[in-house]
């Protein structure tokens, strides 16, 4: 009688096991698959949206923050350079963490206020702890209008 008791006793801690088992692996995938729901979709398949930028806002040399108008509510704020005669739109983000970069006009270079990270007037690393440059964005010329493309 002993001996069939302790049988049925593993047996019932096999099945709370088993059962167990199935609950978690019923549960992870009902979880990862409400989380690849609701993951935004890749940004870097959006396409550009291009913003005019007037003649007033470009700078004749050098660099000048500026604000785009995104909608009624939202701006975005870009670098606009001007060196060696051609014309480059850079994020303001530092890619190290997401900081916010300023130009330093003594230096003549972006500098990071987090944790040093300094970019030419380009937008390229030349000293860590960024190791990608500065996110630069698009700029096309349609009838004689100064475009810059931003993924929102």
């Amino acid at each position: 009688m002993k001996s069939n008791q302790l049988y049925n006793s593993k047996r019932r801690l096999f099945l709370k096991k088993v059962i167990k088992l199935i609950f978690i692996v019923i549960s992870f995938s009902f979880i990862s698959s409400v989380l690849a729901f609701l993951k935004p979709k890749n940004p870097k398949k959006k396409p550009y949206r291009f913003f005019e930028i007037s003649n007033d806002k470009i700078p004749k040399e050098g660099v000048k923050k500026i604000d785009i108008l995104i909608d009624e509510e939202k701006t975005m704020k870009i670098f606009l350079v001007k060196h060696n005669n051609s014309l480059i739109a850079l994020s303001p983000v530092c890619t190290h963490l997401g900081c916010f970069v300023n130009f330093d006009r003594n230096i003549n270079e972006f500098v990071c206020p987090c944790h040093g990270g300094r970019y030419n007037i380009e937008g390229k690393v030349i000293k860590g702890p960024p190791q990608k440059n500065l996110q630069r964005f698009p700029i096309k010329i349609e009838n004689n209008k100064i475009l810059v493309g931003i993924k929102i």
